[in-house]
């Protein structure tokens, strides 16, 4: 609260004269040019970048002067305030993305921000041949990750067959061809097509999250579309506040398109929460989210 009278101005019951003011506002002033100074972008391009380079130009020059290759050497080299700029080269972002504290987090006036260009962050892992076995009629494979599954081709989510759960064993042979499902932490995919010569282009979703963010403040992420991660598009556990997400898509996860947790504020303006397994935004504990402009292809789920 700031109190005004006379030629003099109290801040939080401190009484400073008309010198202070001035001597304090132009400090202010200073410090707030020298954040600006000092936000610098990091450029991320996934086909020419390199990680020995600085980052600080979108296109190669030398040996250090260009673009990083991984998101993850972009938080190393990010600092707050900074923006991480990816370039749309066509292919995705086969990485997740960290955003934790202070080191990530902007002020107010100058957020921090990742700029997508509408690339696409994807943990879409592919499956080897020689994983897959062949038992009755059916392919069966074992992921390492248990939990939550979801079996894709040729990019393309596959339809899963649910099992009758109350069943004491699961009648397999009820897949229908094309489909798959889940019994004792292991796929069953039901297809004529002979799997371990190689001729099928099958992928899972692998990772956890696409984006995670933890106790960041003032971030802005845009033009961005997280899809095929194991569990969430985007996480935000706790902490968060002031994170506004903008023409992002959150497609086709195992779990969850958006989840924010703990004490987690979110904004989304112009966002897309579609075909994610579970849920399309999950709130849990003391979280708040605040949508505007939407697309849900389920309805937002609070959990306590």
């Amino acid at each position: 609260m700031i109190h005004s009278q006379s030629n003099s101005v109290s801040v939080s019951g401190h009484r400073l004269s008309c010198r202070s003011w001035w001597a304090l506002l132009s400090l202010l002033l200073v410090l707030s040019s020298t954040t600006t100074a000092q936000a610098v972008v990091i450029y991320v391009d996934n086909l020419r970048g390199r990680d020995v380079c600085e980052g600080v130009v979108i296109n190669p020059i030398d040996r250090i002067s260009g673009p990083v290759r991984t998101l993850a050497r972009a938080v190393v080299l990010a600092g707050p305030s900074d923006t991480i700029h990816l370039v749309n080269t066509g292919h995705p972002y086969q990485e997740d993305l960290r955003l934790f504290g202070r080191r990530h987090s902007g002020i107010p006036t100058l957020p921090f921000r990742v700029i997508g260009n509408g690339a696409v962050i994807s943990g879409a892992k592919p499956v080897p041949a020689v994983s897959w076995r062949s038992i009755g009629g059916l392919w069966q494979l074992a992921p390492r990750r248990k939990g939550h599954f979801l079996l894709l081709r040729d990019g393309k989510p596959l339809p899963r067959h649910h099992l009758d759960r109350s069943a004491p064993e699961p009648v397999l042979e009820s897949i229908p061809d094309g489909h798959w499902t889940v019994w004792r932490a292991k796929i069953y995919y039901r297809t004529a097509e002979l799997i371990d010569m190689g001729i099928a282009n099958l992928s899972i979703a692998g990772g956890d999250c696409g984006i995670t963010l933890y106790a960041v403040r003032h971030v802005r992420i845009e033009n961005l579309v997280i899809r095929h991660w194991r569990l969430d598009g985007i996480s935000a556990p706790g902490r968060c506040h002031d994170v506004v997400l903008r023409n992002v898509s959150c497609r086709q996860n195992a779990r969850a398109g958006l989840v924010v947790s703990g004490t987690s504020q979110i904004r989304g303006d112009t966002i897309e929460l579609s075909g994610n397994r579970a849920h399309s935004l999950l709130i849990e504990d003391f979280g708040l989210a605040d949508i505007v402009n939407g697309t849900f292809s389920k309805p937002p789920t609070l959990s306590p």
